[in-house]
């Protein structure tokens, strides 16, 4: 069941924008964090699944707990709130995407984003470990 469940995370995990770069005309901050924000709903729910299920001692509630509680958190206490107050300044007519891109603050958010990668990384090597699949690493077919 572990194995499984880190496997599960993994695959939440590597196909987030957290993991995967945000270019910086690319992709939209608010989506981004609704994706991060469902990611850490993900981490919670597989935290009780495996508690539930399976018997210790377990490896991946720590992992869990780190990427929850140390990365995904902060981040999302810090730029949710900020990116709402902007959010609701936008004038009528004009777009959320162009009103985010117009926000002051976006390059710092994207760059904070962008920190996140190597956290999140490593949090996905764990993963790979316990489940024994690296997707973030895939091996590349032998040649013949």
């Amino acid at each position: 069941m572990e194995r499984a469940a880190a496997f599960d995370l993994q695959v939440e995990l590597v196909t987030r924008v957290g993991v995967q770069p945000l270019g910086p005309e690319d992709g939209s901050l608010r989506e981004a964090l609704t994706s991060l924000h469902s990611l850490f709903a993900t981490t919670r729910e597989v935290l009780h699944r495996v508690a539930a299920e399976s018997p210790p001692p377990l490896v991946l509630p720590r992992i869990a707990f780190v990427l929850a509680n140390q990365y995904l958190r902060p981040f999302l206490a810090t730029w949710h709130s900020a990116l709402r107050r902007h959010e609701d300044t936008c004038p009528p007519g004009r777009s959320a995407i162009e009103h985010e891109r117009l926000w002051p603050r976006a390059v710092d958010m994207r760059a904070h984003l962008a920190d996140l990668r190597e956290p999140l990384s490593s949090t996905a090597e764990e993963l790979a470990a316990l489940c024994g699949i690296d997707l973030l690493h895939p091996a590349r077919p032998k040649e013949t």
